[in-house]
């Protein structure tokens, strides 16, 4: 997928495209770094922290690091990923030769104690080259002014007791308020954006080719344990090591994404702050990486999700703060926002609802560690006994859906769907495994919860289920239907709800809106992705094997020169939108391959 972009294309109204990005993890926090070496979106050192660079939620105003190239025209860049591994590689080419190379990372370790609030940028220059270098950290939102400490191998900014440096082995100098530096052909410089540091180090002090060197097998030995090898290997190694990259190791829990505010609908108030973690969101990415033969991953994140939830109380929420500074009430931020995507909000107001799909999400994750071989001991027993007791006394209650509408609560049918899975997916696990359970009662719940949507959760008079009871429309969430195991893919009933879901919500072959429904927001709803990976599954079920590899393979095209997706596509220009990038996409991405590969297999056979 790699191509190279001339530099003049990169940015549109002082910003860089979503889709024009990589990420570099350490596992506590993300940066994204565009196809031009900005990096304009770097929160240190959580996930969750305020961010040192934003400039991508406000092009004046944010912050931003950046190299240009001052001698040389006509530039044209070129952005790849190290195989197996989260160390991002830009490359810059002037009249078809390439000039420089910029390696990122941010190191990480297998030690979840040690904290490295760093990044790395190692530049090699293969001709003379002036460098303009723009680093203009905010810390928080340009609120107040910054402090400044400058020598000719760094500088160091700090603000209301957080401190940033820039640390390098070239000497900068300042000139017209702008900081440049002279690479001599050949050479390899190293510049190291660290956070928090007490004093005001050496570059040397950094270690860079040993952080490297750990850094590149961290991400080797991670993908290793990967029992995966079949078609489009590539396409699902990339969203399993950007899944990891999402996982803030010392807490256990999963980001649904690293940034916040990037708008599902240019121009319009769909903006969110994705920097939390999703129980639902963590439970499909635990099973998808199970898929992969990442059974050690899957089973800790598994255990540590468990902890956290019984830690907090008896309800499970809908989101968890992955970190001390994690804040869940929503405010406002006085930014212009991605390309005019106003308001740009901190914090999630989803933190505050009742949705009933959460439990049996859970319950099916533990499930597939098991059935993958991962660990399920008698504690995890005992908790999903707790999580079927607690779904009897509230699954006949109204909730806010899968979608999180801002609206009044409703009986939707894929929440109602995703209790009778709890259900389902406890029997299997208990009896496989020889737990001791109440099964026959559980048996009589999962059948009542099923009489109970095929009473109400279906459009009699057309033959379709519908979004909530009582509805005409639909919504994607039922495409999951057969995937649960809740009705076959075949029954005329689903069908038939196939055809009103692609009638009403699908574009393009293979996109599909969410729901029609006003959700009180302001701009339109785009193409949610995981529903074109729900789509592609239902045809492998089918038994349209061919026709889903087809429409997989066309889906990945729409992703970026790295395989990163976001959460939404724009209908019309086919631009990624959202927070990104997005692990339930990703999530999409391994099972449609999984399972695409098995069916051909099976085929073969």
């Amino acid at each position: 997928m790699n191509s190279r972009i001339s530099i003049k294309d990169i940015e549109k109204n002082g910003y860089v495209s979503i889709k024009n990005h990589g990420l570099v993890s350490n596992n506590r926090t993300a940066a994204l770094i565009a196809i031009n070496g900005t990096i304009d979106w770097l929160c240190l050192p959580d996930f969750s922290s305020d961010p040192v660079f934003d400039s991508i939620l406000d092009s004046k105003k944010g912050g931003r690091f950046k190299f240009s190239i001052l001698n040389f025209n006509d530039l044209e860049v070129e952005q790849y990923y190290e195989s197996d591994n989260m160390i991002l590689i830009t490359e810059f080419f002037s009249n078809g030769k390439k000039i420089m190379k910029i390696t990122d990372f941010m190191p990480a370790t297998e030690y979840e104690s040690i904290n490295f609030p760093e990044l790395h940028r190692i530049v090699e220059a293969s001709e003379d080259l002036e460098i303009g270098i723009e680093f203009k950290p905010t810390l928080d939102y340009k609120i107040s002014p910054l402090k400044r400490i400058m020598d000719s191998k760094k500088i160091v900014f700090l603000k209301n007791g957080r401190k940033v440096g820039l640390f390098s082995s070239a000497n900068i100098r300042e000139e017209n308020n702008s900081f440049r530096t002279h690479l001599d052909k050949g050479s390899k410089t190293f510049f190291i954006l660290s956070y928090g540091m007490r004093n005001e180090d050496e570059y040397s002090n950094y270690k860079t080719e040993q952080r490297l060197i750990e850094t590149r097998e961290f991400w080797k030995n991670f993908i290793s344990y990967s029992t995966y090898n079949g078609i489009m290997r590539d396409e699902a190694v990339r969203s399993a090591l950007t899944l990891r990259a999402l996982f803030h190791d010392p807490s256990g829990m999963m980001v649904a994404a690293p940034t916040s505010s990037l708008p599902e609908c240019v121009g319009s108030e769909r903006n969110w702050d994705y920097r939390y973690s999703w129980v639902r969101d963590t439970s499909y990415v635990i099973q998808a990486l199970s898929m992969m033969g990442l059974r050690r991953v899957s089973t800790k994140y598994l255990y540590d999700m468990m902890d956290i939830i019984l830690n907090d109380g008896e309800e499970i929420r809908v989101l968890y703060g992955v970190s001390r500074d994690s804040k869940f009430t929503e405010i406002e931020i006085d930014y212009e926002g991605y390309l005019g995507s106003r308001p740009v909000r901190l914090g999630n107001l989803a933190s505050e609802q009742f949705q009933l799909d959460v439990y049996g999400s859970f319950i099916n994750a533990i499930y597939n560690v098991s059935i993958a071989g991962g660990i399920v001991n008698s504690y995890m027993w005992d908790f999903v006994i707790d999580l079927l007791d607690r779904i009897a006394h509230i699954w006949k209650v109204p909730d806010s859906s899968i979608w999180e509408f801002r609206t009044e609560p409703r009986h939707y049918t894929y929440s109602k769907i995703m209790c009778w899975l709890g259900y389902d997916r406890a029997i299997r696990l208990g009896k496989s495994l020889n737990y001791a359970g109440d099964y026959e009662k559980w048996q009589n719940i999962a059948d009542e919860i099923k009489r109970d949507v095929l009473e109400n959760g279906i459009d009699m008079e057309n033959g379709y289920f519908v979004q909530y009871y009582g509805a005409k429309d639909v919504d994607g969430s039922l495409l999951r239907i057969p995937l649960t195991g809740f009705m076959d893919v075949n029954d005329p009933l689903f069908q038939k709800t196939l055809e009103k879901i692609k009638k009403d919500l699908m574009f393009d072959d293979c996109l599909f809106r969410r729901y029609l429904n006003d959700d009180g927001l302001k701009g339109k709803d785009n193409a949610f992705i995981l529903l074109s990976f729900w789509y592609i599954e239902d045809m492998i079920l089918m038994g349209k094997t061919q026709d889903a590899e087809n429409l997989l393979r066309k889906l990945m095209r729409m992703g970026n020169h790295l395989h990163l997706f976001s959460e939404e596509i724009e209908i019309g220009s086919g631009d990624l939108i959202g927070n990104f990038p997005q692990a339930i996409t990703h999530l999409g991405i391994i099972r449609c391959i999984y399972r695409l590969n098995q069916a051909k297999k099976k085929i073969s056979e």
